[in-house]
């Protein structure tokens, strides 16, 4: 049976004076630009414009992955160093689907270049049964390279045949990895020219580590095609979208995603690089704010619901788990009425009591339902907010494809660092300095 995914915003609408929710007049005075917004999405989509959508057609990137799998096949151990939407993605499909006897260890360690945490990856593994896939575009992300750079050194200590225990997800044509892969014959995987990091999870970039994990990859790209391919599935991330922008209008310029399930918590890790770096530029955007349900009922959400009105909620739930334990016999009258009742329905039943108690104070919140979570669903999920992102942006008005922001920043750190051709940068951080 196919999951079905629901989208649930009764209650992101104000429906009494206490109310911060989307206002009618909000409603009204933003009709127009968001029509034309989705049109020119939905206009772009037709004309094949997307790259994150339609690379998912292109059935040599999973046969790249497949072939790429079945030549480390020798290997126990794979770890992944990247940073951004070259880990993001990959962790979440971890979390969220990896079978209980994986075919390999996939361990993450690509977003810091903190010197206790590469002495506690090299305790942790065995070199000999280990294949490190390192993912970078360009080669020049200086955690992920720095990391290459030391842990190929390490390699070669162990073992004459240092290039086998490597893979490179990285350009196709171009770029440090690309030039060292050529000229040491290391064994590569393509990232596609038409996807940037952040939209990456279902291409190679993703792929290799999910199929690594057990997970039927190619279910898990079959449900973001379908999701992409509906129109009645896209009218639930334009809903999304819609419902966002129109609390932007009024002010509310944050969102707190708050999952109720702990195989989705690091999907949310995921979706604050998605809405964040596609959305903050030109002096907008919409910050998102991660959340665990039910963990953060008991912290959180106490500003949530009483503090300065500045956020709306999101919650996602799954409506059917895949095991669940029903508590009887409980034998303590005072908490006898869970008598019957599964942890499942508890998890759910926690949510639905948050919306309610936000609802109360007229704080917004809507829900995403998904029947069951599985390849299919997570596929879908990561479309829903791909294409939901991409609507956001066109209704705000700015480019969800750059990150001008991220840049700025790596040029400073290229000229702090000594890197040539960044003389000019170094000459304004010294001014900056002074200031």
């Amino acid at each position: 049976m196919k999951t079905q995914i629901s989208f649930n915003q009764n209650f992101l609408y104000a429906t009494a004076e206490n109310s911060v929710g989307i206002r009618k007049e909000t409603q009204t005075q933003t009709a127009e630009r968001v029509q034309h917004a989705i049109a020119a999405v939905e206009k772009k989509l037709a004309d094949h414009q997307y790259g994150f959508v339609e690379v998912l057609a292109e059935d040599h990137y999973l046969t790249a992955v497949e072939v790429a799998f079945e030549n480390i096949r020798w290997a126990k151990t794979l770890v992944v160093i990247g940073i951004g939407g070259s880990d993001l993605g990959a962790r979440a499909v971890q979390q969220a689907l990896e079978v209980e006897k994986p075919p390999f260890r996939v361990i993450f360690h690509g977003d810091s270049t903190d010197p206790v945490a590469i002495t506690r990856l090299l305790r942790s593994i065995n070199l000999d049964e280990t294949v490190f896939n390192i993912i970078s575009k360009s080669g020049e992300t200086v955690e992920t390279i720095s990391q290459y750079i030391y842990l190929k050194q390490v390699v070669q200590q162990s073992t004459g045949e240092w290039q086998k225990h490597f893979l490179f997800t990285t350009d196709e044509k171009n770029g440090i990895l690309r030039e060292e892969a050529d000229r040491e014959k290391v064994a590569t995987l393509p990232i596609p020219p038409t996807v940037g990091g952040r939209f990456s999870v279902l291409t190679p970039v993703g792929l290799l580590p999910a199929v690594a994990m057990g997970v039927d990859i190619r279910t898990l790209v079959r449900g973001a095609v379908e999701f992409a391919a509906s129109t009645e599935m896209r009218v639930l991330a334009q809903n999304f979208a819609t419902s966002q922008f129109q609390l932007y209008t009024q002010g509310m310029k944050l969102v707190v995603m708050a999952p109720y399930s702990v195989q989705l918590e690091e999907f949310a890790r995921w979706f604050r690089q998605l809405w964040a770096e596609s959305l903050g530029k030109d002096g907008k955007g919409i910050l998102p704010i991660q959340a665990r349900g039910p963990a953060d009922q008991h912290s959180q959400y106490q500003f949530y619901n009483q503090g300065t009105s500045m956020q709306s909620l999101f919650f996602i739930r799954i409506e059917h788990a895949a095991e669940d334990y029903t508590l009887s016999g409980i034998g303590v009258p005072a908490v006898q009425y869970l008598e019957g009742h599964s942890f499942h329905e508890i998890l759910n039943t926690e949510q639905e009591a948050s919306a309610l108690a936000l609802k109360k104070v007229g704080r917004p919140s809507a829900v995403l339902s998904m029947s069951k979570l599985d390849a299919d669903s997570l596929g879908k999920l990561f479309m829903f907010f791909e294409l939901a992102v991409v609507y956001v942006a066109e209704m705000l008005g700015v480019n969800a494809f750059d990150q001008p922001g991220v840049e700025e920043g790596k040029q400073m750190m290229y000229a702090l660092m000594g890197r040539a051709g960044f003389e000019a940068k170094r000459a304004e951080i010294e001014e900056l300095k002074k200031a």
